[in-house]
């Protein structure tokens, strides 16, 4: 038969034994607890200074409310400006109609609204030998023009009656006659204003670079306003 430790040694390890259980879990609360209370620390620091770095809300501003313009019956002329390079002086007729002169019988004269400034130039029908004639405007001696290069004429024209076409021609002319010429008709169905265009390669050295601009068939009593007239070396 085995011998036994005397009681009091037998229970003595196992007192000691719980006892060191007890403080170690003690110690794992107490460290879990002050984690918690370092973290919730920081916490409270960092909002402190996220509070600290944000500037105050301003008030919302009022949004004003847009108004309403009257409404206009007439479409409003596009912005047009004169272009460098333009071999044409006084071509938005701003001042005067220098250079300009009438074709089939057609009476010309200064108007306003034009679209690239105040000042428009509107050409009036007139009566030639067998009934009306094609009202136009043309100028003259723009330059010498050098063979093989290439023109280009615009114009804005709108018709105050809509119908009936509008005939650019971009000449050489020598001797009074033309040498060579390029023309592009367009067709006007409308009131508003419209740019258009003709392009001219020259063939004759030293010939004289001449525009016309023509209405043809122009209904009742409706005529042609012509602004800002341009021919550029393409």
């Amino acid at each position: 038969m085995a011998a036994r430790s005397p009681r009091h040694l037998a229970v003595r390890p196992k007192r000691n034994g719980v006892s060191l259980r007890v403080v170690f879990l003690a110690a794992l609360l107490a460290l879990a607890l002050l984690t918690a209370v370092i973290a919730l620390a920081i916490g409270e620091a960092d909002d402190a200074g996220r509070r600290a770095a944000t500037p105050a809300t301003s008030a919302p501003r009022a949004t004003a409310t847009p108004t309403t313009a009257a409404a206009t019956t007439a479409p409003a002329a596009p912005t047009t400006r004169p272009t460098p390079g333009n071999l044409l002086r006084g071509a938005d007729f701003e001042r005067d109609l220098a250079g300009w002169t009438p074709l089939g019988g057609a009476r010309l004269e200064r108007v306003e609204g034009g679209t690239s400034g105040r000042w428009a130039v509107a050409v009036q029908p007139g009566e030639g030998a067998d009934g009306p004639a094609a009202p136009g405007l043309a100028i003259r001696d723009l330059a010498s023009a050098k063979a093989g290069t290439v023109y280009e004429a615009s114009v804005w024209v709108r018709a105050t009656v809509p119908g009936g076409q509008v005939v650019l021609a971009l000449h050489e002319e020598r001797g009074g006659r033309a040498a060579s010429s390029d023309t592009a008709a367009y067709g006007l169905p409308d009131d508003d204003w419209r740019q258009l265009a003709v392009e001219h390669r020259a063939r004759v050295g030293g010939s004289s670079l001449a525009l016309e601009i023509t209405g043809a068939n122009l209904p009742g009593e409706g005529r042609l306003l012509v602004d800002l007239v341009d021919v550029q070396v393409e």
